[in-house]
């Protein structure tokens, strides 16, 4: 027997966020909005999570970063491994904002915490990646 998905309506035909991340499997009671992958999110959830597609661009940015170094260096290219260095710093920072960011987003709620659990990525290994060359 498949599974089917039944959407939460609320009174007048108007969704619910179909936010479902809580470990207490609470719900979020805010109206959503209709998002282009169908999805229906509150303004709080949709920045939620478009903060964290920013640190998922910003993580591959940084492996591909590592990657690309690496080559360089086993080309003997320190030209293109000095400038893979800046945009690694340039990178760095901006995961580093978007952390705080999605931080801040967290520590504003209203006591309906969804027991997510930090970052992947603390800031002291975000100074300590600056350091050390990959």
């Amino acid at each position: 027997m498949s599974e089917a998905r039944i959407t939460p309506r609320g009174f007048r035909g108007e969704h619910r966020c179909e936010f479902e991340r809580t470990l207490r499997g609470e719900y979020c009671t805010a109206y959503g909005e209709a998002m282009p992958d169908g999805l229906r999110l509150c303004e709080r959830h949709s920045e939620r999570l478009r903060l964290e597609e920013r640190v998922a661009y910003w993580r591959a940015m940084l492996a591909h970063i590592r990657l690309w170094s690496g080559e360089a260096r086993r080309r003997e290219r320190d030209d293109v491994v000095r400038l893979l260095e800046i945009e690694r710093a340039r990178s760095t920072a901006a995961l580093g904002c978007v952390y705080e960011e999605l931080r801040n987003s967290r520590d504003g709620e209203d006591g309906s915490r969804d027991g997510g659990a930090p970052p992947p990525l603390p800031p002291l290994f975000l100074l300590l990646s600056l350091a050390v060359t990959g």
